[in-house]
């Protein structure tokens, strides 16, 4: 069942939750009249996507209505609309829907191009915000009754969303584990980890397997509060400890720590950020915390964590020099006010990044460690004083042999 966004959450947040151009299931069918102006388009949509055949429209139609009972299961009841109403609703909808996936595919240029003219830029910029909202869902397989090639269309779609490009050539689940709308979707895609050929080395492979957890901890359960505690390091505080950043991929829970005695890496995923992303991540937290809805929260917490480390720009400028935040926005003061703007209500699976927190915790409290990083900061952070103390050594030395020589001269 689509669960609606709590009042709560919903609250001076109605730009983020409600649709501003089209509506896409009855949630939001009859709220604005605004929204009324897409209808005609979506008619013309329709009869292009059913090559303008009465009957094709028909059989789909027919295939609607042979599961309206379970579309209204979906929408919990859609009360107000008759079967005919739904069924013809659900049609323009999924034809709207599978145009705009074409329009962002390979070789969607032209239907791209044709959205853009008869609607207009800004509005296609509205739409690719409004189907993303939890209350502004079709059921998938709505799609995969009337686009023979739907897989295809949607594996583009994610693919490009997620990472900028096509390289996902099939779907992250099962025909048995097919998510039921179009941002379940991109949440599985967004925690959908793929071994890359620098993670899944034997050099890597021996990495992780030196920084398991000692035997006498994993026996260890940590308390509450041990595992609530998030403390405030930023980005730039971490590298002052000698903790050095690197990316790990484009899942975002593929968050890691290694130690390596006086060396420290942690691995974050690479994550391209852009303006909807207020939108379609706060509604991805909606969806994570929707009743009936059983995840590991992985968005929620990747925000959480992500929060801990973006203080100022200057963590931001950080992690877009190691690659792994891209921005699309003109700033990093955007970049930082988009974190700071998509709200995660305090909540979290505290116990997904327990691990690396401990890992950081015990980098940080080390006194040997945190010396040698910092007499590094300090006394090394150009090439030139690193030439000056190889200069001032090599003196020293000769100094020494000469002296040595002068007391002990050679027969």
């Amino acid at each position: 069942m689509l669960n609606k966004v709590l009042v709560q959450v919903r609250r001076d947040k109605t730009h983020i939750y409600e649709p501003a151009v089209v509506s896409l299931g009855p949630y939001h069918h009859r709220r604005d009249p605004q929204l009324h102006l897409m209808e005609p388009f979506k008619d013309e949509l329709r009869d292009i996507v059913c090559g303008g055949d009465a009957d094709h429209k028909k059989s789909h139609l027919r295939k609607i209505h042979e599961q309206i009972d379970e579309i209204r299961h979906f929408y919990g009841g859609a009360d107000g609309y008759t079967d005919e109403e739904l069924a013809e609703m659900m049609l323009r909808d999924a034809c709207f829907l599978i145009c705009y996936l074409h329009g962002c595919g390979i070789h969607g240029n032209r239907t791209d191009i044709q959205m853009s003219e008869r609607m207009g830029v800004s509005a296609m910029l509205f739409v690719s915000r409004d189907i993303l909202m939890l209350e502004n869902q079709i059921p998938l397989w709505i799609i995969s009754l009337i686009h023979p090639q739907y897989k295809s269309l949607l594996c583009q779609y994610l693919s490009y969303a997620c990472y900028g490009d096509y390289s996902m050539t099939q779907l992250p689940w099962t025909e048995e584990e097919e998510p039921l709308h179009l941002l379940e979707a991109l949440r599985r895609t967004s925690l959908r980890l793929v071994k890359t050929q620098q993670n899944s080395s034997l050099f890597w492979r021996f990495i992780k397997k030196y920084n398991q957890p000692w035997e006498s901890s994993k026996n260890l359960t940590p308390s509450e509060l041990q595992v609530l505690d998030s403390p405030f390091r930023s980005v730039t505080d971490l590298i002052a400890k000698g903790i050095h950043l690197r990316k790990s991929s484009y899942c975002l829970t593929d968050i890691s720590f290694f130690s390596f005695g006086l060396f420290a890496q942690l691995r974050l995923p690479v994550f391209l950020i852009s303006d909807a992303d207020i939108v379609a991540y706060s509604n991805l937290i909606a969806l994570e915390m929707s009743p009936g809805t059983y995840t590991d929260f992985g968005v929620t917490s990747y925000y959480n964590f992500m929060k801990t480390l973006i203080i100022n720009i200057n963590d931001v400028k950080v992690l877009r020099e190691k690659g792994i935040l891209f921005s699309m926005l003109a700033s990093d003061e955007k970049v930082l006010h988009i974190f700071k703007s998509i709200d995660t209500y305090g909540h979290s699976n505290f116990g997904l990044f327990y691990e690396v927190k401990m890992r950081i915790n015990e980098h940080c409290n080390s006194k040997a460690k945190t010396w040698m990083a910092e007499l590094c900061n300090t006394n090394f952070r150009s090439p030139w004083t690193v030439m000056a103390l190889a200069a001032a050594t090599f003196l020293l030395c000769l100094t020494f042999l000469q002296t040595y020589y002068t007391i002990n001269p050679r027969n």
